[in-house]
């Protein structure tokens, strides 16, 4: 009883109401910034905005204005659905612990690669695969959302589906401890090399690849198939699939096994597709802890708002709330107006009068307004 009796002393405390006049100031500014760049949007729906902003808040325990910055976000980057957008970006935060850049970059970056055209239940279904990979591994979520926004475009443009590409960039990650974006760089060479891609940037020359190609040729592994009488390159995880198989039969001191790692040209590479190479199972487990992620980052989202911490979050969102059910923005509006019109009149007054004259003519006629009261 005590405890909750100290709660809601500091929730009724005076400079509670200011902290929620102070955040209602800054919703107020963004729903202004917003009705600006999108002049389609009427009262109405910007005061749905608003309620809308709340009850999202509520449920991720986070603040309203959150939610309408991440709003404001999405529709500054032309997504139709802007509302869906900005509850996806606070679920990725709240639930992988990581900041809204980096939700932001993420979403945007897979929707451009994988060209999903903005839709949520796509995107939630990448998200959600991820969250649950970084849940079942014990991978950095933050890591993991790097990468992926690193990988993402690389990826799609040699067909490698999300999934898949989550599920490489984990298993590289678990086996050699590498941050997510050291993971995506090692990766995009393997890729690359197997796509058969040069890169000046990356170091890869088309005698790289011819040597590349040579050291799985000397594997039984090749990187080419026939389709329909014509002569294509196969897709690269089948190509590392059949790699793995061939490299875990070779004994440790046989040279195939060196000779296709020292095509990489550097130590990480080489490492990384060791790594990737020796631990396909551990890529497999993962794509299957992908495939039953759905669902699970709302789930984490909302244990998390469940929380000591986010518990008393929903609680100063909801008096926040409250507080501006009390306090009618048009009204304020209207009374801050009519109190600026008072002033006026009266700086015009003393402009005129002088000073002391005009405070004595308002002392007089308000003491003779006491009289006659």
């Amino acid at each position: 009883m005590g405890m909750i009796n100290d709660l809601l002393k500091d929730v009724f405390d005076p400079s509670k109401i200011k902290d929620a006049l102070s955040e209602l100031k800054k919703i107020d500014t963004l729903l202004t910034q917003i009705s600006r760049t999108n002049d389609k949007l009427s009262g109405a729906d910007l005061k749905n905005l608003a309620d809308n902003a709340f009850r999202v808040a509520k449920r991720y325990g986070i603040n309203a204005a959150d939610y309408l910055a991440a709003f404001q976000e999405a529709s500054q980057a032309g997504y139709r659905d802007a509302e869906g957008m900005a509850e996806l970006s606070l679920a990725a935060q709240n639930a992988g612990n990581i900041t809204s850049e980096l939700a932001n970059r993420l979403l945007s970056a897979t929707d451009q690669a994988y060209r999903m055209g903005g839709s949520v239940t796509e995107l939630t279904r990448v998200l959600d695969g991820m969250n649950h990979l970084s849940g079942q591994n014990a991978l950095n979520m933050a890591e993991l959302a790097e990468g992926m926004a690193s990988l993402g475009s690389t990826a799609a443009s040699l067909g490698i589906d999300a999934d898949s590409a989550a599920a490489a960039l984990g298993a590289m990650m678990a086996a050699t401890q590498q941050s997510g974006s050291e993971a995506a760089n090692t990766l995009r060479t393997l890729l690359l090399y197997t796509g058969q891609i040069a890169d000046a940037e990356e170091g890869i020359t088309v005698k790289g690849l011819k040597r590349f190609e040579a050291a799985c040729k000397a594997l039984n592994v090749s990187l080419l198939e026939t389709r329909n009488g014509v002569r294509s390159l196969r897709d690269p995880m089948a190509v590392l699939e059949e790699l793995s198989a061939a490299y875990n039969r070779l004994g440790e001191n046989d040279t195939r096994k060196s000779g296709l790692l020292d095509t990489l040209g550097d130590p990480s590479g080489a490492d990384g597709l060791d790594a990737l190479l020796s631990h396909w199972d551990t890529y497999e487990a993962m794509l299957r802890q992908y495939t039953d992620g759905t669902g699970s980052m709302a789930a984490d989202a909302e244990k998390t708002a469940a929380s000591w911490e986010g518990s008393l979050d929903r609680l100063s969102n909801t008096w926040t709330d409250t507080v501006k059910n009390l306090s009618d923005s048009d009204a304020i509006t209207a009374a801050i107006n009519s109190l600026n019109g008072l002033l006026t009149t009266v700086n015009h007054l003393t402009g005129t009068l002088g000073g002391l004259s005009t405070l004595s003519i308002i002392g007089g006629g308000i003491a003779g307004a006491k009289n006659l009261g």
